[in-house]
């Protein structure tokens, strides 16, 4: 996508962008896409599909637009790619298969995943149907780069085009990016944005690692792949191997997971049902070859809400096109980009000036501090939303006791501040976190050292708690954890700590670890006596030399003192070590 600056609306607010000067695509948007809990691989649970097939169906393209008046009329000539005449081929479909230049891969894995896709008619259709919206841009960034068409496929096999998708690794967007590889590829990722689902972005982002490991791998695309889903490092494992073992170091003769085995035949069935979608009974949605979105640049906050009406869509649909966004409020600073149908953009442009003339806001919430006696129910009373809708906007649990001090995004008719969101870095949150006693009823032949070490805690803390001697009795009931209350503070960074504490748990200066022998001195009077016995024996039987050797040996031993006489050392609480005083028999 080329972006082509078009003019600057109300005091800069927003800027225009298009992907290309071809016609605009269909009037009739796909339904929105529900958020999957992980990656929708076929064997899993899908995410909410749109409407159906149908819904990605194009109609003709609209009439032109009347001419703008101001501030529109006058906006300079665009800039950019110039107008490029609409390409030879009727549909993307058919620009997608003349892109095609993998080889086959001769694998029966490829016929099995061609039969799982053939007997889920209604899956394949409804992956369809969502890539309607993202597939010409992501075809027009491949053959940018000379790259083979099928990679326009692999969302299909890594999210079933679904741009929300979340997997248990945290894997997330069209492309699957981990945490890490997202930022290594700068896909920004704070409590505003993620841009793991921005559909632009992970697109460059994905197509700059796809190239990166197949120069990698010696410009072999199915091993690039096989990297892209089990990781680099491993299959540069895989291969030395067999190398090692004077084995081939193709794709199939690598030992590799199960996953990563059926990941390429999972792109290659879907290469061949679109080669053969005639043959094969499988009715494509209509997809014209154009774009199918355009691109607002924006220079201030605007609502999504807001965002959505102006362009006379539900926010479901908005999201499906702008799914990086992770507030009720865009923030220009944190991304400056709004994603658009195509034939929506005078609609929109046109709703923006009207708003702005009748000098309303774009931006409906700001950042807030809590003040005492003020809590998320009153605010969101005085905001005229839900509670819910509060707490989700900033990331707040149910439940959770939140404590003046506070600061959070909050609905600007609501409040008083007037602290702009554009310095809002994410909520500040003070919250009371109450925890009850915990109590262990004592069993037979269980110690006290058994129930600390099952609980967390000491055997100083469980007497100190429960008043105890030595042992406790089975059937007592003791306190394993004292009730508390804390204050913890989670900044806008995600840092979690306490910053005060009130508990009954008793504060323990220090610790003395003892030795208890039972009368030390009638324990080491025998020894002592059976030692020194021992030496002289020994002596005897040796020579004038051994004599020697054994006396300085027994010497030692002879007058090793007990514990008790040493003045064994304990340990303090400081750390410190100190001797013991005892009463030594003379």
């Amino acid at each position: 996508m080329s972006f082509l600056r078009v003019g600057a609306l109300l005091g800069g607010l927003l800027v225009v962008a298009g992907c290309s000067t071809v016609a605009p695509p269909s009037a009739q948007a796909p339904a929105p896409v529900a958020q999957a809990s992980g990656p929708a691989a076929p064997s899993q649970a899908e995410p909410s599909p749109p409407a159906g097939a149908a819904a990605a169906k194009a109609v003709p393209a609209p009439t032109a637009a009347p001419a703008r008046t101001d501030p529109l009329a006058s906006l300079p000539a665009p800039t950019g790619r110039p107008p490029q005449a609409e390409a030879p081929v009727g549909n993307l479909w058919d620009r997608i298969r003349a892109g095609f230049a993998m080889p086959p891969l001769n694998s029966r894995l490829v016929a099995e995943k061609e039969r799982f896709y053939l007997e889920r008619p209604d899956y394949l259709q409804r992956m369809f149907a969502r890539g309607s919206r993202y597939l010409f841009h992501i075809v027009e960034e491949l053959e940018k780069r000379g790259m083979p068409t099928e990679l326009a496929l692999l969302p299909f096999v890594e999210s079933a085009m679904n741009p929300v998708a979340l997997s248990h690794a945290q894997a997330a967007g069209l492309w699957q990016f981990i945490p890490s590889t997202g930022r290594a590829y700068n896909l920004q990722q704070d409590w505003w944005v993620d841009n793991r689902r921005d559909v632009v972005k992970s697109t460059e982002a994905a197509l700059d690692y796809l190239q990166k490991i197949y120069a990698m791998h010696g410009n072999d695309w199915f091993l690039a792949l096989a990297s892209y889903n089990w990781g680099e490092g491993a299959v540069a494992r895989a291969v030395r191997r067999n190398q090692a073992r004077g084995l081939p170091t193709d794709y199939l003769s690598l030992q590799m997971p199960a996953e990563t085995r059926n990941y390429v035949p999972k792109l290659m069935a879907l290469k061949n049902i679109l080669l053969r979608a005639n043959e094969l009974g499988v009715a494509l949605p209509d997809l014209p070859n154009r774009p199918y979105f355009v691109t607002i640049e924006k220079t201030r906050p605007i609502d999504l809400k807001l965002a959505a009406q102006f362009a006379g869509m539900t926010v479901d649909e908005f999201v499906a096109l702008n799914p990086a966004h992770n507030r009720p409020v865009i923030a220009a600073s944190r991304n400056n980009e709004i994603k658009l149908p195509a034939d929506r953009i005078d609609a929109f442009m046109a709703a923006v000036e009207r708003h702005g003339q009748a000098n309303r806001a774009f931006a409906t919430w700001q950042p807030h501090t809590l003040k005492p006696g003020e809590t998320l129910e009153t605010l969101a009373q005085r905001g005229g939303i839900a509670v819910a809708e509060l707490r989700d906007a900033n990331d707040l649990r149910a439940g959770q006791r939140i404590l003046p001090g506070t600061r959070i995004l909050a609905p600007q008719r609501a409040v008083e501040d007037e602290t702009r969101v554009e310095r809002f870095d994410g909520p500040r949150v003070y919250e009371l976190v109450e925890r009850p006693a915990a109590y262990h009823t004592v069993k037979r032949h269980e110690s006290l050292a058994t129930i600390a070490r099952r609980y967390g805690t000491t055997v100083a803390n469980l007497k100190a708690w429960n008043g105890l001697g030595k042992t406790a009795a089975p059937g007592t009931r003791l306190i394993v954890r004292p009730a508390s209350a804390q204050t913890l503070l989670t900044t806008e960074d995600g840092d979690r700590r306490v910053v005060r504490s009130e508990t009954n748990e008793p504060r323990i200066m220090h610790a003395v670890l003892r030795r208890e022998p039972a009368e030390p001195e009638r324990q080491a009077a025998p020894a002592r006596a059976k030692r020194h016995h021992a030496a002289k024996q020994a002596t005897r039987r040796a020579g004038a030399a051994a004599q020697k050797t054994s006396a300085a040996r027994a010497k030692p031993v002879a007058k090793k003192a007990p514990a008790a006489e040493r003045g064994d050392a304990v340990r303090t609480g400081s750390g410190k070590r100190s001797p013991q005083r005892t009463n030594k028999r003379t």
